[in-house]
Parts: C-alpha cells; sequence; structure tokens
C-alpha cells in the first residue's frame, strides 16, 4: 500500500499558511489522579462563536464533542446504546478547544488503516506545504468512512450516574458511515490532550447526529472533505 495520501498532494498547491489558538484545561494524565474533578465547565466559555472542541463529559459520564458552536455530548444508557444530547450545562475533567471561523478546504482520497494512517496523512500535507507545527492544528474531515470504531466512556465510580460494574466504556463499529471526523494534532500536548503515544485526538459525528464519541480505529480508502483551520 502506498503512503496515504500520495495521490493527491499535487492538488494542494497554492496553499494558505494556517495557524489557530487552542486553547486546553485540565489534562489526560492528571485526571484520573484528580479523580475526575472538572476542570471547566462549558457554559463559562466566554466566546461560544464558532468553536470546537473536545474532551469526556463530566466525571468519565460521555464524550463532549463541541462542533461549530453546537455542544453536543454522549453517554451509554442502561441498555449499552450511545445517547446523543445537547447542552452548554455540562463539565469536562479536561477539554481542547478553538474557535474557527475559516477553513481551508480540500477534496482528497484518505487512504488509510488505523489512526497512525491519519496522523501520517495530515503530517504529509503539513510536510509538503512547508508548514511548521509549532502550534497545535484544528482539522475536520467529512465523508463517508468504511470502518469506524468509536467509544464512550463511563464512570469508574458506583457513586456516578451511568456506573456500570467493571466497564469502563463501551465501544461501538460501524460500517460505510457518513459524518465528520474533528481533530486536534499537536506535538506538544501529549498526555495532555493527546495520548501519550499519538499526536491526534479525534472524535466523530455522525451526519444524522444520532452517533457521537471518540476514534479508535478507521479504515477508509475513499473521497472527503478535508479541512484545515485557518484565520
Amino acid at each position: 500500500m502506498k503512503n496515504t495520501f500520495s495521490y493527491f498532494l499535487i492538488f494542494l498547491l497554492p496553499f494558505v499558511a494556517f495557524a489557530q489558538t487552542v486553547k486546553n484545561t485540565g489534562s489526560m494524565t492528571d485526571m484520573s489522579k484528580e479523580n475526575f474533578a472538572p476542570h471547566i465547565r462549558l457554559d463559562t466559555i466566554t466566546n461560544k462563536r464558532h468553536l470546537f472542541g473536545m474532551g469526556p463529559y463530566g466525571k468519565m459520564q460521555g464524550e463532549i464533542s463541541v462542533w461549530d458552536g453546537v455542544p453536543y455530548f454522549s453517554e451509554v444508557n442502561a441498555d449499552g446504546i450511545g445517547v446523543v444530547s445537547k447542552n452548554w450545562n455540562i463539565e469536562a475533567p479536561f477539554f481542547v478547544y478553538a474557535n474557527v471561523s475559516k477553513w481551508k478546504k480540500y477534496k482528497v482520497n484518505l487512504n488509510c488503516r488505523n489512526l497512525n494512517d491519519l496522523q501520517k496523512a495530515i503530517e504529509n500535507i503539513v510536510k509538503v506545504k512547508a508548514y511548521k507545527t509549532d502550534a497545535p492544528l484544528v482539522i475536520k474531515i467529512k465523508g463517508k468512512f468504511d470502518q469506524l470504531t468509536t467509544h464512550i466512556v463511563m464512570p469508574r465510580s458506583m457513586d456516578i450516574p451511568g456506573y456500570q460494574a467493571n466497564k469502563k466504556q463501551a465501544d461501538y463499529d460501524f460500517e460505510q458511515i457518513e459524518g465528520e471526523i474533528l481533530v486536534f494534532y499537536s506535538q506538544k500536548h501529549q498526555g495532555i490532550y493527546t495520548h501519550k503515544d499519538s499526536f491526534i485526538h479525534a472524535h466523530f459525528l455522525s451526519k444524522d447526529k444520532n452517533t457521537m464519541g471518540h476514534i479508535d480505529k478507521i479504515k477508509s480508502n475513499g473521497k472527503v472533505e478535508l479541512s484545515f483551520s485557518i484565520e
């Protein structure tokens, strides 16, 4: 298999330099040490216009994804089904976010077998454009994906609503699902808002808005719309 995105790089010229002010509070590494105490209430964010963000919901009660100023959160019901709701009156033990009103969009062929391929695809574009990754990036990927596995985290303690014994997350597998992926990319925030072995944190929101969660696995070989935040 050839390198991810190897077929579309020639279509990326010319490119507008992009940068984005990304903010974060709390961290993946410290949240368990702090008993998942909230570091932010989303309703206290002053500027919600064109806001994008992600993090866990409450005390590991689900997932939060803010998409263009709309606050989605998902949680697992008693039947194991992921339920998506909208509300600003929610908290997170860590959260990463940015206000993005302008995007540079490309129609590309996304050929990836896992999240590492997705990260490499982003880095290939950055390399071709000679953009320095000294600041975090916000990325959207819209299209139909061959396979996705997402999860919704669940409470670790029985005194938290939604707790189910011996279950820390619910996993969901999808095929040929249409929607959008939100990615925060950074080489400087491992253990803060990306995992220690990755530069990306990615959430998925289905086209019908009924499915939302953290992406664990991805396979794709088709056309998508890939957008970078610009200022």
